[in-house]
């Protein structure tokens, strides 16, 4: 019976051979039919046995019991180092073997199998694969040897255990594991990987330390072929520069590097041991008397390691990555592996003791103490699914797995080492997450933010109906913007006026609560005096995640200011449109919403953290937005009461309304989602304008019998009274130079002073300094901000509820409406600053 041969030279000589038979004649016999080619070459023992100077290795061969896989198996890829390289492996190795009978079996088999690959390739085809039907050329840089993860299991106990209590009970009884049940695959690089990839020479210094490589060179890990493709019967042979020990995954490597300790440490709570019966049942058949368990080392993820604890239970805080799994791969293990960037145990804690990680310092008091929910996005951060990608010269373009630019340099490159699983670069520096830089890292990592915190990371379903994001954590994380955000700091949640429970007939107050166990926020309802201004007695709690998220997020909407508070401004605009009076700069800093400017209370800065997307600041009370509308600030001002009376006198039967009943009590009907500024004239000026007929009475056009005159007076009317109705927040005392859009369209094509279009609203200029304020009609009529009283900066806020708050009870559950209080919801707002002036506003 034929034997089945493999080996490409051997499948050759056999096809020659049969072919010889059909050509039989009476001439000599074919050359081949008793004789191999000369080319061809003896098999890989005896090659290697020829030399002379692979004693060393001979003796493994035999001593394995692999002398007759050496001379017969047709398909070998074999790396050998000669006896000149042992003896200098001898003197120096991390086994701490010194001869060749120091070597354990193990370690002779770790030599041995680890250096041949069961197929023949040259150098130049190991790069080449099949995967999934598909051949790729020049893309590999991986292969799998002879090797078995059996053959390097190991009995560990005590300080060589991870200390988390996954491990706590193995820890003096010990066990034998593995540290992957996958095999360890030889890495090499290549002439076709390096030219496909686009990798260069500089790249390859960095990744091995230095070393230098020419066209043609083959590596594999950091050591050089030295003799290539050596062609023998059955496979090749390529002499390696030093002696091939299998090396470590990059999670061992990390482990055992001395300078690593802190970021290993923190790896290991996210692994655990997992009992392996497969491996268990293979020793035993090996070796009968073993009658121990075989347990293998799995971090927590679901790219090659488990999302389950060994007792069952679902895992939350997973890695991007089993780093200890020794055959990685996103698709296929050939063409490329992992990369990871770890900072010494010095970068680490320089880190903790300066600057943003500083914080970290603060809240928790070491590395240890960081929680895993903190922690894990500091891993994920250091752990790129790609080398290929995370090459040297590809460093300016990385970005993490959100998308945030990462930025490592070269010159922070300490050294760096080839695993059998990806890259392992050891840098001077740490590179947090967006989460540990921007706005948002103090909120996250201190103590006594958590209410912002649980309302930052409430998610949202994306138009896909899948994937979910939270959003104010990605707001507050872009690095392109630049932020103010507010923080009431926890232990002052406790009186915030929320707009409904204020405008109902039993006023209410919350009180927002962080609870430890339930990991949740909770508000707390109490009844609120007016007169007062205190809360009494606990009315009701609400856990309900729609209310506590529609409450928060308006919350922090007026907490949140885009771009800088210490500019040297007193008023600014938040996400929400509220509007807010800011007086000093850092902990002098006080902030005023506008509830608090008409109350006289206020804000004061606890803290400051300078973040590179802006400052967070820390505060001693939530910002009260305004609680008054527009309609009650113009109706209990009396100096605005003429000019109110022409707001209110519209008719009912008219549609273009000023004030709808919505929101707290009216509203300004053509207000959207943004922020306003209303010119009152004085009440003088208002009768000015009526005994000068620049405007027509509502009694004398409640009198008119021509009902087109009256219809044309009534739209005159309400068109001079939007034209004090202006686009954008300015205020007195704030330095403005520019034209803003009113609330009246141009209907016809005549000159105005501002050169408004016709269908366009007409403008108002308005020049303002510290110490006045004049406006420029579309007459080119000049009109003054009136300060004589104080009667300027006025805010008011105008709500819009998901029902009329005359449908809501009470919040103590009193009143005729059907909704309970805890179904509310804030729709939107819009903000609005009055100013006296002292003249009307006219366009023509």
């Amino acid at each position: 019976m034929l034997k089945k041969v493999l080996n490409p030279f051997a499948s050759l000589l056999l096809i020659l051979t049969l072919a010889s038979s059909v050509f039989i004649s009476c001439q000599d016999q074919y050359s081949y039919d008793n004789e191999e080619p000369s080319w061809l070459g003896s098999n890989i023992y005896d090659y290697l046995k020829s030399r002379g100077d692979f004693n060393y290795t001979l003796k493994l061969i035999k001593d394995l019991n692999y002398t007759e896989t050496m001379q017969l198996t047709g398909s070998i890829t074999l790396f050998v180092s000669d006896d000149a390289a042992y003896e200098a492996f001898f003197k120096n190795n991390s086994w701490g073997v010194r001869s060749y009978d120091d070597l354990t079996y193990a370690q002779k088999k770790m030599l041995l199998k680890y250096s041949y690959i069961k197929n023949a390739y040259v150098t130049d085809q190991l790069a080449n694969y099949y995967y999934g039907g598909v051949f790729s050329e020049g893309l590999a840089m991986r292969r799998e040897t002879a090797l078995s993860a059996l053959d390097t299991i190991a009995f560990k106990r005590g300080d060589n255990l991870p200390s988390t209590d996954y491990w706590k009970s193995y820890q003096s009884k010990g066990l034998y594991l593995m540290e992957d049940a996958t095999n360890k695959p030889l890495v090499f690089y290549s002439d076709p990987f390096f030219i496909r990839n686009n990798i260069n020479a500089e790249d390859f210094s960095i990744l091995t330390n230095g070393l230098t490589r020419t066209t043609g060179d083959f590596h594999v890990f950091d050591n050089k072929v030295v003799e290539k493709d050596i062609v023998c019967k059955n496979g090749y042979v390529n002499v390696l520069s030093s002696v091939l020990i299998p090396p470590s995954n990059m999670a061992q490597y990390i482990e055992n590097k001395s300078t690593t300790k802190i970021f290993a440490k923190l790896m290991d709570r996210f692994c655990a041991p997992y009992f392996d019966k497969t491996n268990t049942d293979l020793m035993h058949e090996l070796n009968v008397s073993f009658y121990d368990s075989v347990f293998v080392k799995h971090y927590f993820s679901a790219v090659g390691g488990k999302t389950i604890t060994p007792n069952g239970k679902s895992i939350t805080n997973q890695l991007p990555y089993d780093p200890g799994w020794n055959l990685y791969a996103a698709a296929s293990i050939y063409p490329d592996m992992a990369a990871m960037f770890v900072p010494t145990d010095q970068a680490m804690m320089s880190y903790f003791n300066s600057g943003v990680g500083e914080i970290l310092k603060n809240r928790f008091g070491s590395w240890d103490n960081i929680p895993d929910d903190i922690i894990i996005p500091f891993l994920k951060r250091h752990m790129r699914t790609s080398l290929i990608e995370s090459v040297p010269s590809r460093f300016s373009k990385m970005v993490d797995a959100e998308n945030y630019r990462l930025p490592v340099t070269s010159s922070e490159i300490e050294d760096a080492y080839t695993a059998v699983n990806g890259l392992v670069y050891t840098t001077n520096n740490v590179y947090p997450p967006v989460d540990y830089i921007s706005v948002y890292s103090p909120i996250l990592l201190s103590d006594n933010s958590k209410i912002f915190n649980w309302a930052i990371n409430i998610t949202e379903t994306a138009s896909d109906g899948k994937t979910t994001f939270a959003f104010y954590k990605l707001y507050l994380n872009s690095l392109v913007s630049k932020y103010s955000v507010f923080v009431p700091t926890d232990e002052y949640f406790t009186n915030y006026l929320d707009p409904i429970a204020w405008g109902q007939d039993v006023p209410a107050a919350l009180k927002y609560a962080y609870d430890n166990e339930t990991k949740a926020v909770k508000a707390y309802v109490y009844k609120y005096d007016k007169t007062t201004g205190q809360a009494g007695t606990l009315i009701d709690s609400i856990k309900t995640q729609s209310f506590l998220k529609n409450r928060l997020w308006d919350l922090l909407d007026s907490h949140i200011v885009v771009g800088d508070v210490e500019s040297g401004e007193k008023y600014y605009v938040t996400k929400g449109n509220d509007l807010i009076q800011v007086n000093g700069t850092g902990t002098s800093m006080v902030v005023k919403g506008g509830y608090d400017k008409a109350n006289n209370t206020s804000c004061s800065v606890t803290k400051v953290f300078r973040q590179s997307n802006g400052s967070t600041y820390f505060l001693d009370k939530p910002i009260q937005p305004a609680l008054k509308t527009v309609y009650k600030v113009l109706s209990e001002t009396p100096e605005f009461s003429e000019f109110f009376a022409l707001l209110n006198g519209i008719p009912d039967t008219c549609t273009s309304q000023i004030f709808k009943k919505q929101g707290v009590d009216f509203r300004v009907n053509f207000f959207n989602a943004y922020r306003y500024t209303i010119y009152v004239p004085t009440n003088t000026a208002i009768e000015d304008a009526i005994s000068h007929g620049i405007i027509t009475p509502w009694d004398q056009i409640y009198a008119m019998t021509d009902t087109k005159a009256q219809s044309a007076a009534i739209n005159k009317m309400i068109r001079f009274l939007r034209y004090h109705f202006q686009d954008d927040a300015v205020f007195f005392g704030q330095t403005v130079n520019d034209v803003y859009q009113s609330a009246t369209i141009k209907l016809d094509g005549e000159y105005s002073y501002w050169n408004t279009s016709k269908n366009k609203y007409y403008k108002l200029g308005v020049v303002g300094d510290a110490s006045s304020m004049k406006l420029t009609t579309e007459q080119n009529k000049q009109v003054n901000v009136d300060n004589s009283k104080g009667l300027v900066n006025i805010i008011a806020k105008d709500y819009i509820f998901d029902k009329k708050i005359s449908e809501y009870k009470n919040a103590d559950g009193t009143g005729s409406g059907t909704s309970l209080f805890n179904t509310s919801a804030i729709t939107t707002s819009a903000s609005a600053v009055i100013h006296q002036i002292d003249n009307v506003l006219t366009f023509q």
